[in-house]
């Protein structure tokens, strides 16, 4: 039997607790905001979680933590089309991670869609029961008591890091001193990890940020520096938060925008020569990439489609200061590659009629958007191609 509700008047260690007692087994929908998380529950145990964060997908924390690298997932795409594996198996097969490797991996994944949740203080949710997903992507069942206990520990652990640590704004250095005396200094892999990442110029939030780790064990091993005497503040810088929840939603709705003219082109292209369109679309793509290095960070299916899955995480690379605008004038260069490419192909008169339904479909998001867009000149970039090619 399914049941439905809300995080603020029903907590979710209590809805986890019900699972587990009752041995439920069926998925549990949980949406807060654009944030939508899926669980799955076999006789009371969690088999698998999903999220529609890009962040959170397994591929892209595979990245972020260099236990692949973007040939290799590339590669493993390539073999999934083929055998119609998913990418765990098909990475266990090309022998880029083992079995044991890949099975701890999928296990934290999961854990830590789950974790996330626990800070959560609002968010509608549905449990249907006996309602599972048609994946072979499940993992050995994880205790719902356990994962609970962890979850509340991780909350009460966090509030006690964060009243201890310096504020966000923090600037913090090495005292090189310390580190040069202390020859019996042992460092957890975590701790060297975010040592690394302390220079005398980045705030804690800036050390969080880039940190490949999640923030809970990222404050965890500052706290463990701090202690050892290691590191320590060095004054404050404005806040970055803001600013980079600012740039996060700005590249979100220019993948969107893109994603949306992409699509318009290829359907446009592949209705009117068929599979040479196909090809046309990959030769724009090999053009346009000699120029602007940074769209190797997309995939580009047999079929001649762009996909973006991984490019958000993999242009975190990119020095932070001009990652828009390099992010921006690529996309830009690869629309303009393939309206040439349209052009000789189809003709201008093909161009105007996709330009009028690019227009059509992305003029709503771009309105409601345009001062953002224009602060990063990612609306520029955009409208540039788009009046060459009128």
């Amino acid at each position: 039997m399914g049941f439905e509700g809300n995080l603020s008047s029903v907590g979710f260690a209590d809805i986890l607790q019900l699972l587990a007692m009752g041995k439920k087994t069926g998925t549990l929908f949980i949406e807060r905001g654009e944030s939508k998380k899926d669980i799955c529950f076999k006789e009371g145990s969690i088999i698998w979680a999903t999220s529609n964060n890009d962040l959170e997908l397994l591929e892209n924390n595979l990245l972020k933590q260099n236990k692949i690298q973007k040939g290799d997932l590339v590669k493993a795409k390539e073999v999934m089309e083929l055998t119609g594996k998913n990418l765990p198996s098909t990475l266990v097969f090309l022998g880029l991670m083992t079995k044991e490797e890949i099975a701890e991996m999928m296990m934290k994944h999961v854990e830590n869609i789950i974790y996330e949740i626990f800070s959560w203080d609002d968010g509608a949710f549905v449990f249907k029961d006996k309602e599972l997903p048609d994946t072979e992507q499940v993992i050995n069942a994880l205790n719902t008591m356990s994962i609970l206990m962890e979850g509340t520990r991780r909350i009460d652990e966090w509030n006690r890091i964060r009243n201890t640590i310096p504020r966000e704004n923090t600037i913090m250095k090495v005292v090189q001193s310390n580190l040069n005396q202390n020859d019996e200094v042992r460092l957890t892999s975590t701790e060297a990890r975010i040592l690394s990442l302390i220079d005398g110029q980045r705030s804690i939030e800036e050390i969080k940020e880039k940190s490949p780790i999640d923030e809970l064990e990222s404050a965890r091993a500052i706290y463990g520096l701090m202690m050892s005497g290691l590191i320590t503040t060095s004054g404050t810088k404005e806040s970055t938060k803001g600013k980079f929840e600012e740039k996060k939603t700005a590249v979100n709705i220019m993948i969107k925008v893109y994603i949306a003219i992409f699509e318009i082109i290829h359907e446009e292209i592949s209705i009117k020569i068929g599979k040479a369109g196909e090809k046309t679309m990959i030769n724009a793509f090999k053009e346009a990439s000699k120029s602007h290095p940074v769209l190797n960070n997309l995939a580009v299916t047999p079929d001649g489609r762009y996909d973006f899955i991984n490019f958000a995480t993999l242009s975190e690379r990119l020095p932070e200061e001009s990652r828009i605008h390099i992010m921006s004038s690529g996309l830009a260069g690869l629309l303009d590659s393939c309206f040439e490419k349209l052009g000789s192909s189809v003709g201008s008169r093909q161009v105007k009629s996709c330009l009028s339904k690019i227009i059509n479909r992305i003029g709503v998001t771009l309105t409601d958007n345009k001062e953002l867009l224009r602060k990063y000149s990612i609306y520029e970039d955009l409208f540039r191609v788009l009046q060459i090619n009128k």
